[in-house]
């Protein structure tokens, strides 16, 4: 089975996030940068289904800067085959489209990909490659299951009071929730296997993609850290006078009442 999965070069969710003085673009000097949590899940999940279907291999693939070569160091580190990185800074719908011509040349049986990317949040890009590739693509999947013919998946997604049961034919999209699987971390032989691999470097002209038709779809316009919150009252009058100061600040201060 050929499998493919995307991988995604995010800040980390520990990093400190500064808004550029001009309001244009964040400050990403210098911030440590990851995998994106939920392409971790993706990349386990490609693994165990080559793991239980002998002869498959693993395609990871990521668009970005030089630095998202990271992504497919650690996918190689982890017991990835194959990685093609291209090479270039897109938006979101661009990243998918030249994602797609890559998915087009490996042909692959499943793509695997995150939930979402926690830096942008956008969802876009599972769902643009199943319109792009016209295959069958489920969100958000929590469970998953291959079937006894190797040709499908059992799904499962969780929504609010339930769970939902998607039965899903190959060729396909699976994008993978939280709670999928625990990632596993690259031991020092994986790292040590991860140099003997290079992956693909391909750019968006010799994907057939002009640089006129590399504009962004979505242009975002200003970024602004959340509001500064006022500093908290302690009122420390008995009981009684407490509560009669409670209910006056929440009555004339901070008019909820």
């Amino acid at each position: 089975m050929k499998i493919a999965v995307c991988l995604k070069l995010v800040p980390a969710t520990t990093a400190d996030l500064r808004v550029s003085p001009d309001g244009q673009s964040l400050q990403l000097s210098g911030v440590e940068t990851i995998v994106s949590p939920y392409d971790e899940f993706a990349l386990e999940a490609a693994l165990k289904v080559k793991e239980s279907v002998p002869g498959s291999s693993v395609h990871a693939i990521s668009a970005g800067p030089d630095e998202a070569l990271k992504c497919l160091q650690h996918a190689f580190s982890v017991g990835g085959d194959a990685g093609t990185h291209i090479k270039g800074t897109f938006d979101a719908h661009t990243a998918a489209r030249l994602i797609a011509a890559v998915l087009g040349e490996i042909a692959a049986d499943v793509i695997f990909c995150g939930r979402q990317a926690i830096d942008d949040d956008q969802w876009l890009v599972p769902g643009a490659l199943g319109e792009l590739l016209n295959i069958p693509h489920v969100t958000a999947v929590s469970s998953l299951n291959l079937g006894p013919e190797k040709t499908s998946f059992e799904c499962r997604r969780r929504f609010e009071g339930g769970e939902q049961v998607i039965q899903l034919q190959l060729p396909a999209i699976i994008s993978c929730d939280k709670g999928l699987n625990e990632p596993r971390a690259p031991t020092l032989k994986g790292r040590l296997d991860a140099k003997k691999k290079q992956p693909v470097v391909k750019t968006a002209a010799e994907l057939g993609v002009a640089e006129a038709e590399l504009a962004p779809a979505l242009t975002i316009t200003r970024y602004s850290p959340p509001p500064q919150k006022n500093a908290g009252k302690i009122i420390s009058s008995p009981p009684a006078e407490a509560a009669r100061e409670l209910v006056r600040l929440l009555r004339e201060e901070a008019k909820i009442i």
